[in-house]
């Protein structure tokens, strides 16, 4: 009498053989078997055998595993739903987020053009022998090809009391050359350069125009320090990698320390910049001073 035990009596949990890509893998437990069914390793065509019956079925033919299977091809078609599920939210998120980009694209060629404008027709000119203050179009351009470190004045960024006294910056190891001049020109714009900023160009300009009003009262200041002051003053400053001003640069002999750059660097510490990798970005700006009849 054959001793052997029959398959399809056999309880699911013994050890099972299994066929898969022309090889017998195994020997597995039942618990195991239907784990690997749920997971879709397995499916109804595959040949599963208890060890030491020779006699392979497939799933689907196997009468201990056919409710099993039935309950793998209900998680199989939700989890293909799901799958699908996400697919579609996944390509929801993505249309949404092209729809933004081309919105802040759109805003900060918007943004550049209002800060041309503002340049030309200048909205806050003063009259009755108020001082008249007046800013060119900004200009952005790489830390490093500016001029070097000590040529800016260096103010620890002091988030409580606003800025100590300016001192001088240690030149950066690997920049060369002197000083520039007060008034000499500056070099080309980083557009020029064979170098790949990481900063948003755009998104510069948009706070820059937003925000350069914000530097006027700093300048009405020094006229009212100064009566008849008249006189142009480029400013530069440079956005360090998180986002915030620690440095600024007034290309005037007479201003490039005092009460003029403190109060351009607490405004300018204000402004919401946002943090980036790579060359550091410098923006330059040139105000005009001077009084109306």
């Amino acid at each position: 009498m054959d001793s052997r035990p029959k398959q399809q009596d056999a309880p699911l949990g013994g050890d099972w053989l299994y066929r898969q890509g022309g090889l017998v893998l195994g020997p597995v437990s039942g618990q195991e078997l239907v784990k690997r069914l749920y997971d879709g390793a397995l499916d109804g065509q595959t040949e599963v055998t208890l060890v030491g019956n020779h006699q392979f079925r497939r799933v689907s033919d196997t009468d201990a595993l056919r409710l099993f299977l039935a309950k793998a091809q209900a998680k199989w078609r939700v989890d293909a739903l799901d799958r699908r599920e996400r697919e579609r939210a996944r390509k929801v998120r993505n249309a949404r987020l092209a729809a933004v980009v081309s919105v802040a694209a759109v805003g900060g060629a918007a943004a550049w053009a209002g800060a041309r404008y503002l340049a030309v027709h200048n909205p806050w000119r003063k009259e009755s022998g108020e001082p008249t203050i007046s800013v060119e179009a900004p200009t952005i351009t790489l830390a490093r090809a500016r001029r070097r470190d000590e040529d800016l004045v260096d103010y620890p960024l002091d988030r409580g009391g606003g800025p100590s006294r300016p001192g001088r910056a240690t030149a950066a190891a690997g920049n060369h050359g002197g000083v520039r001049p007060a008034g000499q020109p500056s070099e080309p714009d980083v557009d020029g350069l064979n170098t790949a900023p990481q900063f948003d160009r755009a998104a510069i300009m948009a706070v820059v125009a937003q925000k350069q009003r914000a530097l006027y009262p700093c300048f009405a200041e020094e006229a009212r320090r100064a009566p008849g002051l008249s006189a142009r003053f480029p400013v530069e400053f440079t956005i360090g990698n998180d986002g915030h001003v620690t440095k600024v640069w007034v290309d005037h002999a007479q201003y490039q320390e005092g009460p003029l750059p403190d109060c351009l660097l607490r405004e300018l510490q204000k402004w919401p910049f946002h943090p980036y990798e790579g060359e550091r970005a410098n923006v330059g700006l040139s105000f005009t001073v001077g009084r109306t009849g």
